[in-house]
C-alpha cells in the first residue's frame, strides 16, 4: 500500500465528518480566449469538463490542462488563474466551503492530484445537483450541500480505490448514457463512445454488471423518470421527452413495470401522502 492510500485508509471519525456547505451549481460555457484570475480562491471548486479544456496556474506550480471527459477540485487559499485557449469549453461547477476540514484531510487533499477521469459515478452526482438546482428542488440548499459533498467523497473513494474500478470501456459507456440520457442512443454509440466493439461492450456490461448496455440505459431513463416525475410538477410529456423516451405511452409503460403505478397515480401516491398528512395535521388544530 503506497502512502496516499495509507493515509486515506485511516481516516479518523473527525475527518469523515467533512462536508461542504453553502454549495452553489451552475452549468457555465466558457468561451475560446476567456480567463478566470488570477484570484485567491476562497472556496472548494469543483468542475467537470463536459467538452473543450482548460489550463490552470496554482501559484507558482507548473500549469496543467483538464480535458474533456475529466474533473478537477480547487483549494482554497491558492491564486489561482483559469485560461480557456483552444475552444468553447462547456462545464459544470460546484462551488462550497468545507466544513469539518481535518489539518489531515486538509494535508491529503493538497497532495493528491487535482485532475481525475470522470465517472458514471461522478457525472451522475454533479447531474444531479445541477437538476435539484434548475427545478429548484434544494431543500433550502441543503440538498445541493449533500450531493456537493457526496461528489467531493466519490472523488476521494475513487482516488483510494482506483484499482477496483470498472473497467474503462463500461465507465466511458456509462459516462456516455449519463449524458446523453435524452437523446436517441443505439449500442452501435455507445461502444463506438467506448472504443470498443458492441459485442465486447455487451460482454463486458453482462460480465461486471450483470445486464446489458441497452437494459442499463433503459434502467436510468425509468429513474431519471421517476425522480422528475415525482419531484416537479412538470407535464408528464416533458417529463417523458428529458429522460429519453420518444412517447408517453412507452414511458409510462415503463414506469408501471418499474413502480407497479401509472405515472399519474405514482405521482399521486406521492403527494397524495403529504396531502393527507397535512389534512391530518390542519384537523387536529381545528
Amino acid at each position: 500500500m503506497d502512502e496516499m492510500s495509507q493515509i486515506v485508509s485511516e481516516i479518523d471519525i473527525e475527518s469523515r465528518r467533512l462536508r461542504i456547505i453553502n454549495a452553489v451549481v451552475a452549468s457555465v460555457d466558457q468561451p475560446p480566449g476567456s480567463q478566470v484570475g488570477p484570484r485567491l480562491q476562497r472556496h472548494v471548486q469543483m468542475l467537470l469538463i463536459h467538452s473543450g479544456s482548460m489550463k490552470v496556474v496554482i501559484d507558482e506550480r507548473p500549469p496543467y490542462e483538464v480535458h474533456a471527459g475529466h474533473m478537477c477540485i480547487l483549494l482554497p487559499g491558492h491564486r489561482e488563474e483559469i485560461s480557456f485557449p483552444h475552444k468553447m469549453t462547456r462545464q459544470t461547477l460546484l462551488r462550497g466551503d468545507f466544513l469539518g476540514l481535518t489539518a489531515g484531510m486538509a494535508e491529503w487533499l493538497e497532495s493528491v492530484p487535482p485532475v481525475r477521469k470522470l465517472s458514471s459515478a461522478l457525472t451522475y452526482l454533479a447531474r444531479e445537483a445541477l437538476t435539484s438546482e434548475q427545478t429548484r428542488l434544494t431543500a433550502q440548499g441543503a440538498l445541493v450541500d449533500a450531493l456537493s459533498t457526496a461528489l467531493l467523497w466519490r472523488f476521494i473513494a475513487e482516488l483510494e480505490n482506483s484499482p477496483a474500478a470498472l473497467p474503462e470501456p463500461i465507465e466511458a459507456a456509462r459516462l456516455f448514457i449519463h449524458q446523453l440520457l435524452s437523446e436517441e442512443l443505439t449500442l452501435s454509440a455507445i461502444a463506438s463512445a467506448a472504443n470498443v466493439t458492441p459485442a465486447y461492450l455487451v460482454r463486458l456490461f453482462r460480465e461486471h454488471m450483470g445486464t446489458t448496455p441497452i437494459h442499463y440505459l433503459w434502467e436510468r431513463r425509468v429513474t431519471h423518470g421517476i425522480v422528475l416525475l415525482t419531484s416537479t410538477g412538470l407535464p408528464i410529456g416533458t417529463v417523458a421527452a428529458m429522460s429519453g423516451f420518444k412517447t408517453s405511452f412507452h414511458f409510462a409503460r415503463k414506469v408501471k413495470e418499474s413502480t407497479g403505478m401509472a405515472p399519474s397515480e405514482l405521482r399521486r401516491s406521492n403527494w397524495g401522502e403529504l396531502s393527507a398528512h397535512s389534512s391530518s395535521d390542519a384537523n387536529r388544530r381545528i
